[in-house]
């Protein structure tokens, strides 16, 4: 029978039932199955398989959950709290299966590790030969040798070291004191500038107002001194009691620390203690309980086999533990020997690490004492530097101060000269300024006359002067106007009687004829050969275009053409190629027209083409038509844009049309005409030239069609009007269109020959018959122009007469008017001057007075300027000399620093080297340490195997005693058994006595560490704590010196004040007093420091010195580094050699008990797998379990309301589901219910070792709605038959 199905969100609706059957449902349908198919049904007897625990009402098996009553509150609750477990054991599992593949790759990397030994172990076992084990001792005694040398050597040298490095020292110790002279020094040379600076300050009469504020800060500033060095005597203080405390609770604490140390030493030994004890106690308990049980089955005449097999068991043991412990003494002996030698080695190693960790720290103190002193000797420099240039700069000051000083009494003196000279003149100038305010007076008077006069001439002149400029202007505009026409008409005429005209050969013309008469390939072909022939680099052929590259436009351009003989018309107007004008037209039409009819007179003798009114605007209606269609450049005539003439009077005939080319750069060339719809008409004039000349030169392919059009297929009789424009579509597109016209009722007659009788068609059309058509004037005929050249020059001359008369009266008048403009200035500047010139007798009088006491000032000046550069002078001798020793100063700074650079490559190169040395010896000494001593374990192999066969002996002897118990009597037998009962109650006691005292100690022990380590995080804590009395100190004594420098500050402060008052003699002697005490102490700053550098290139030869003997013993270190080294790779090989086989088995164990290891492991791996697979199923089953019953409880609380309304009805309910499958329930009680299977869904493991797939992994929901209360019992659900 089939299955149905319909959706989750539809049964949860329509499902109503009475639990006499159970019900499923999946996540995303329901699945109904009659009781005839293999499914569960509430009278399976299947058994429940799951190991978890199952909730009343529910039947679970392999992820399969069925609901079989109605659950509860409860059962919910308990099956979500089975659920919670199984996760978290799971999860549990999980971390455990991790762990146990960290622990499998851990074991598999020990695997490589022992395999790498064990091969190293066997080419150790193939060098061992006695031969190489002999070299190998040999080579040990040689470098043994050399090493004893190599240490005498080392002794000498390192004394001659010391001795040199005390030698130094001492130097070192006069420089640093030279050094503090100079600093002292320099404060007195500091102290002695700024007394001259005051003593000058004072003398000057300037900076009252600075000394007196200097007085108050300094005042002010031995007030703060006072109580910054208070306050620091009352942080030392503290310090002090601080730094003490500190002290007391260290020294507490150390001593605490020495005691729990001991105390911790003690109760860890008698830990030790308690667990061998505890050890032994279980040991014997458990033997005190075999033997019981041994005397029991002895007693109860039982276990006889089993004791005469246990007492032949125990002589085999017996016999193998002795055995045993033959072989583990021997190893014992073997491990003992192994490892002396290796101490032996390790002892050579660890001498040489010593020796080479010294090595490293003297290296690395050499260093760091290399980069302090590179890095005072470039601080030194620095300051060398900065001092000279500070020198320098102070030199600079004083000496740019010379010249200004010198140029300043010199210009005081020199001023002094002019004061006494201006005086003289003043007085001089005086007499003079009285002669001539009179003669200026009298000069006023003549000038003013003359003036008016002059003004007068001025006002005539300028008026002939504008006449003259207007009609010379005007004269000049009309010369222009006529040599402009005169040049225009010249150009036309010369340009139409040049212009070129095709001429074709005769042998063309006959072709052509031939072609029209029998238009066959061959006569084509014939006349394009002659066409081709005729034109190709003729003088109506431009050639190819001359191009250039053109940066502006980024693009090549057309320059010009090979052929420059060829003339067509010109005229530059600009012409906009979207509406050309009618006249533009015309001029197009004129000359196609002209070049038409030449070739057509060329081959028939005449023409007929002439240029009317409307063959202009028909042509022009159809060019703006065809623009209009902006079709692309490969359509072909438009019949549609033909028709567009917009005239009633005449309709086309025929039409040429060529492309724009040269206008629009031939599509590959740069075109300005593209870009702007501009051009001119010279250019257009060139389209219509090139065009005629293609449909000649470029017609083979259509026939010769276009050339037909043009001259004709036959010798012209009648006139046709024909019109020439150019089109250019919005896309670009440019076409030049030649249009043939006729009458817009053109028509064909049959009619009678009177002269023959005979009747033939006849071409009639009113608009040529009847004048209609009148032509319009060429403009290309000369003669008018010529008319019209004559009259223009004859203009010409006429104006280029009025014009050179015109420009001779200009210049006239110009010349009149600047004279008299240039008379008038002159004498209105000189009657002006004289006006504003002052009458010169007052200020002279007071000239004089002024020049007067300028000379008494200038006197006084000098006087000062005279003193200051004396001042100067001395003071720019001093620093001169300040300079020089600066000077000095830096040349030793510099060597010094270049030096310094030198010693610190070379002690990098050195620690370098040392740490190489000794890191290759750390390495040696650290794969000796690597190796165990083999002694312990063999030790404990042999104390092992010694307990064992003791054991062995015990339990022999035993196992004897109770095969001989065997034949005792009962009273024996009984005997035996009590004592055996006594011994094991008092194992039982000692080892609970045992365990009691492990634990008691225990605990006093992890008291003990706990103190022990309280204790030294105290001592840590108080350790990281720096001393504050040191730092305490120096602030006090940083702020005392302070102190002292702020009252000589305030002293000398209060003297300048007090000098301010005094007379200018004691100024002046004051600043002579002060400037001999600063010459003095700048002499003695001189003296001390040449003393310095005196004793600095000792102090350099010194530390040369040493150096040098320090490179003699650190080369005699290194050998002796590289020999110990060598040393202790050669007893290394030695005993790898001596005891190959030792070695190879120990690696050989170490390998096999890694695979061993490792192969545990992987079991392991595989049995937490296991144990995580079989919890995924319960987890599977319990999720299972949780949802169906949680799916349950909720749809049965919430349908129990619509149920309710179905008590009443026991007729068919139609349920429809979305598939319009339709379910029954009917009231038939007693029947077999349909049965729905909840699947839970299958948790992932991974891709390797995934659990079987027992369900679908979208999972399925069961839901078992429990039996109604409410009377509904009889209904149930089925599926309705197909």
């Amino acid at each position: 029978m089939k299955k149905k199905t319909i959706k989750a969100t539809v049964s949860a609706v329509s499902i109503a039932t009475a639990f006499a059957g159970i019900y499923v449902v999946q996540a995303d349908e329901v699945t109904a199955t009659q009781p005839n198919e293999s499914t569960l049904s509430v009278e399976s007897t299947t058994p429940s398989s799951t190991n978890i625990k199952q909730v009343d009402g529910v039947f679970v098996h392999n992820g399969v959950a069925t609901v079989t009553k109605t659950p509860t509150e409860e059962v919910v609750e308990d099956a979500r709290t089975i659920k919670e477990e199984t996760d978290q054991s799971v999860s549990n599992q999980e971390s455990a299966l991790e762990n146990a593949k960290a622990s499998e790759a851990t074991a598999a990397s020990k695997v490589s590790e022992a395999n790498v030994d064990l091969k190293n172990a066997e080419a150790n076992k193939e060098l061992a030969t006695p031969e190489k084990i002999e070299k190998t001792k040999n080579e040990i005694s040689e470098v043994k040798a050399d090493i004893e040398k190599k240490e005498t050597s080392l002794k000498d040298a390192s004394d001659k070291v010391l001795e040199a490095e005390k030698e130094r020292n001492q130097q070192s110790e006069v420089i640093k004191k030279d050094q503090e002279k100079i600093s002292e020094q320099e404060k007195k040379v500091s102290t002695a500038e700024e007394a001259v600076a005051t003593a000058q300050k004072n003398l000057d009469g300037t900076g009252a107002s600075e000394i007196i504020a200097e007085r108050d800060k300094a005042k002010s500033d031995v007030a703060e001194k006072e109580s910054a060095e208070s306050a620091a005597k009352k942080a030392l203080e503290n310090a002090i009691s601080e730094d003490k405390n500190k002290a007391e609770e260290l020294s507490k604490a150390s001593a605490d620390e020495k005691a729990q140390l001991s105390a911790s030493q003690l109760s860890a030994k008698q830990l030790a203690d308690a667990k061998k004890v505890a050890e032994e106690a279980a040991n014997a308990l458990v033997k005190a309980q075999k033997e019981k049980e041994t005397a029991q089955k002895v007693l109860d005449g039982t276990g006889v086999e089993e004791i005469v097999a246990e007492r032949d068991a125990a002589k085999e043991n017996l016999d193998a533990k002795t055995a045993t412990e033959n072989t583990a003494k021997q190893e014992l002996d073997r491990a003992k020997e192994a490892d002396d030698k290796k101490a032996t080695a390790l002892k050579n190693a660890k001498s040489v690490e010593a020796d080479q960790i010294k090595k490293s720290q003297e290296t690395a103190a050499n260093l760091s004492s290399a980069e302090e002193k590179q890095k005072q000797a470039q601080e030194n420099l620095k300051k060398a530097q900065e001092n000279k240039v500070s020198a320098q700069s102070n030199l600079d000051a004083s000496e740019s101060q010379l010249a200004p000083t010198i140029a300043n009494r010199d210009s005081k003196a020199n001023d002094l000269a002019n004061k006494q000279n201006s005086k003289i003149s003043a007085e001089e100038e005086l007499k003079t300024a009285k002669e001539n305010d009179a003669k200026k007076a009298s000069e006023i008077s003549a000038l003013t006359t003359k003036k008016n006069q002059e003004e007068a001439k001025v006002n005539e002149t300028s008026n002939e002067l504008a006449i003259a400029t207007s009609a010379a202007q005007e004269a000049k505009e009309n010369k222009e106007k006529a040599d402009k026409a005169v040049e225009t008409l010249d150009k036309q005429i010369t340009a139409i009687k040049n212009l070129t005209i095709p001429q074709l050969p005769q042998d063309v013309i006959d072709a052509y004829k031939a072609y029209l008469a029998d238009d066959t390939d061959a006569n084509k072909n014939a006349l394009n050969d002659v066409i081709q022939k005729w034109f190709k680099d003729s003088k109506y052929d431009f050639g190819t275009p001359e191009t250039e590259y053109s940066p502006e436009h980024q693009n090549i351009v057309i320059k010009g053409w090979p052929n420059k003989d060829i003339v067509l018309p010109i005229d530059d107007s600009e012409v906009d190629l979207d509406n050309l004008t009618d006249k533009q037209i015309e001029a197009l039409s004129q000359y196609y027209a002209l070049l038409a009819n030449n070739l057509q007179d060329q081959v028939w003798g005449s023409h007929h083409y002439i240029v009317t009114e409307e063959s202009v605007l028909g042509v022009k209606n159809i060019a703006k038509a065809y623009a209009e269609e902006n079709k692309p450049y490969s359509s072909n005539h438009s019949d549609t844009a033909l028709a567009k003439d917009g005239l009633d009077s005449i309709v086309w005939a025929g039409e040429n049309m060529s492309f724009n080319n040269t206008l629009l750069g031939y599509g590959a060339y740069y075109s300005e005409a593209k870009e702007t719809r501009k051009a001119t008409m010279s250019q257009l004039y060139r389209e219509v030239y090139d065009a005629v000349i293609s449909f000649i030169t470029n017609d083979v392919h259509a026939y010769f069609g276009h050339m037909k059009l043009t001259i004709g297929e036959k010798a012209p009789t009648k006139t046709r009007a024909v019109g020439a424009a150019n089109s250019f579509t919005a896309s670009g597109v440019g076409r030049m269109h030649f249009i043939e016209f006729k009458g817009q009722d053109a028509h064909l007659e049959y009619v009678k020959d009177e002269q023959t009788g005979e009747y033939h068609f006849v071409n009639v059309d009113d608009y040529y018959d009847k004048g209609i058509a009148k032509p319009l004037a060429t403009p290309f005929d000369t003669s008018k122009m010529e008319d019209e050249l004559t009259a223009a020059k004859a203009k010409q001359t006429a104006a280029n007469t009025a014009n050179d008369s015109a420009q001779i009266r200009l210049e006239k008048a110009k010349s009149e008017n600047d004279s008299s403009t240039k008379a008038l200035k002159e004498t209105t500047a000189k009657l002006d001057a004289l006006k504003a010139t002052p009458d010169q007798t007052p200020a002279a009088t007071t000239k004089l007075g002024i020049a007067t006491q300028n000379y008494n000032e200038a006197q006084i000046q000098f006087n000062k300027a005279q003193d200051a550069l004396d001042q100067l002078n001395a003071d720019i001798q001093s620093k001169r000399q300040a300079l020089a020793n600066a000077k000095d100063n830096l040349d030793q700074a510099t060597s010094a620093e270049v030096k310094a650079k030198s010693d610190l490559e070379k002690a990098k190169v050195e620690n370098q080297n040392a740490n190489q040395n000794l890191k290759q010896t750390q390495k040696l000494v650290a794969e000796l340490m690597s190796v165990p001593d083999q002694t312990p374990s063999a030790q404990k192999k042999y104390d092992n195997a010694k307990q064992l066969k003791e054991e062995a002996e015990t339990r022999y002897i035993k196992a004897q005693a109770a095969l001989d118990n065997l034949n005792a009597d009962l009273q024996v037998k009984q005997k035996a058994l009590e004592t055996a009962k006594e011994e094991l109650e008092k194992a039982r006691a000692t080892d609970k006595t045992a365990r009691n005292n492990l634990n008691e100690v225990t605990e006093i022990h992890e008291k003990h560490l706990a103190a022990l380590n309280a204790t030294r995080q105290t001592i840590a804590r108080l350790n990281s704590i720096s001393d504050k009395t040191p730092l305490a100190q120096k602030n006090l004594d940083e702020a005392s010196q302070q102190l002292v420098a702020a009252k000589t500050r305030y002293a000398k402060a209060q003297s300048a004040v007090e000098n301010l008052n005094a007379d200018i003699q004691t100024k002046q002697k004051v600043l002579a007093d002060a400037r001999a005490e600063l010459d003095k102490e700048l002499k003695d700053l001189s003296d001390l420091k040449a003393e310095k550098s005196k004793n600095e290139a000792e102090l350099r030869n010194r530390q040369n010195k040493v150096e040098e003997l320090k490179a003699k013993e650190s080369q005699i270190k290194d050998e002796i580094s590289k020999l110990k080294t060598n040393l202790v790779t050669l007893e290394t090989l030695l005993d790898r050699l001596e005891n190959a086989d030792a070695y190879l088995k120990k690696a050989k164990e170490a390998y096999d008990n890694a695979v061993e290891e490792h192969r545990l492991a992987l079991e392991n791996v595989v049995r937490e797998e296991a144990k995580l697979k079989i919890l995924l199923q319960d987890q599977l089953d319990a999720t299972a379990q949780y949802e169906a019953v949680q799916l349950a409880y909720q749809n049965v609380h919430k349908q129990l309301t619509q149920y309710t309304k179905l008590s009443s009805e026991t007729k068919l309910i139609g349920i429809q589901n979305e598939d319009h499958k339709i379910f029954d329930l009917k009231n038939e009680v007693g029947s077999q219910s349909d049965h729905y299977n909840y699947r839970g869904s299958v948790t992932g493991y991974n891709p390797q070792r995934s659990l079987p797939n027992t369900g679908t992994q979208s999972g399925l929901v069961l839901l078992g709605l429990g039996a109604m209360l409410m009377g509904l019992s009889g209904i149930k659900l089925r599926k309705k038959s197909e």
